[in-house]
């Protein structure tokens, strides 16, 4: 159900950065947006997080809380919100078969606070069935301006605070079309330029050549990554004549080359290839890294 944006909340500054994130990106979608609250139970962190509410009350009060935010801001959005008993990872999931979109709050590096603690935010990442966007506190994405953040009603234009780039990373070696439709759409809503990046590292033995022939053959193999690169996303830039871009392949290890570069990135787009198997956590090398280290909002894709 690609106009629904679904957002988890937990009462932490992670999901209220999540909520208005997912309520922008709504906005600009035309899309419906749910709010969601996982209610786990009467475990010990519920004991400690919910304190004289039970689980049910403390989630009531948290999407009540963030649905009022939205209508302050956003008062022309469409806006559901429901407390579902459950565990977070399952539950996440479930709802990302009919969602477009999904958002959560993250801390960033090797944590993740509220409904989504420890082990259940990998699972939903892993196993989504569309998008997630992991936002971090201090990070709001694409938004409206400074005075209509402030109370008033935002334009019908969103747009991103921070003016920086759509960066996604992608490996010529696999076909990657729902990634690039991601990026280059996102791009194009947000009238944002985009960063098609290539991050490549040559074997160890190339350096046991003779250092001129070395250089020159890493220039051929770097030119032709180029070349095919060009090559792959050509029908997208045909299809989204309105979009900047800036096509590189790189002599580096992607996680670095993404890291560094999402640092004035607005969003930072990365691919998951879809699994058969519905156990662990893999989400690949390239994504995981991204994830825990990049400080920027982070879309992960599914793709084939």
């Amino acid at each position: 159900m690609a106009d629904v944006v679904t957002v988890g909340v937990d009462g932490t500054p992670e999901s209220t950065a999540a909520v208005h994130w997912a309520a922008r990106e709504a906005q600009e979608r035309t899309a419906s947006l749910r709010i969601v609250h996982v209610a786990t139970g009467e475990s010990a962190v519920d004991q400690v997080v919910v304190a004289d509410d039970t689980a049910q009350q403390y989630g009531e009060r948290i999407v009540r809380d963030a649905a009022a935010q939205v209508a302050e801001h956003f008062p022309a959005l469409t806006v559901r919100s429901e407390v579902i008993a459950g565990e977070p990872g399952e539950t996440l999931t479930e709802l990302s078969r009919t969602s477009g979109l999904l958002v959560i709050g993250s801390r960033g590096f090797s944590s993740f606070r509220g409904f989504l603690v420890g082990s259940a935010a990998l699972p939903t990442v892993a196993h989504a069935w569309c998008p997630v966007v992991l936002v971090r506190a201090t990070e709001s994405g694409p938004g409206p301006s400074e005075e209509n953040t402030a109370g008033a009603a935002p334009s019908g234009k969103a747009t991103n605070e921070q003016g920086g780039a759509v960066v996604v990373g992608v490996d010529i070696r696999h076909p990657c079309e729902d990634l690039l439709t991601f990026a280059f759409e996102t791009a194009r809503r947000w009238s944002a330029p985009l960063k098609v990046l290539h991050g490549w590292e040559p074997p160890p033995y190339y350096g046991s050549r003779p250092v001129p022939l070395a250089t020159m053959a890493l220039e051929d193999f770097l030119a032709e990554r180029a070349a095919k690169l060009a090559e792959m996303i050509q029908p997208w830039r045909d299809e989204h004549p309105s979009v900047t871009v800036d096509a590189r392949a790189v002599l580096q290890q992607a996680v670095p080359l993404l890291t560094t570069e999402s640092e004035d990135a607005s969003l930072t787009v990365v691919g998951r290839r879809q699994r058969s198997s519905g156990l662990g956590t893999h989400v690949g090398p390239v994504a995981h890294g991204v994830m825990h280290h990049t400080r920027t909002p982070v879309a992960v894709v599914p793709h084939a």
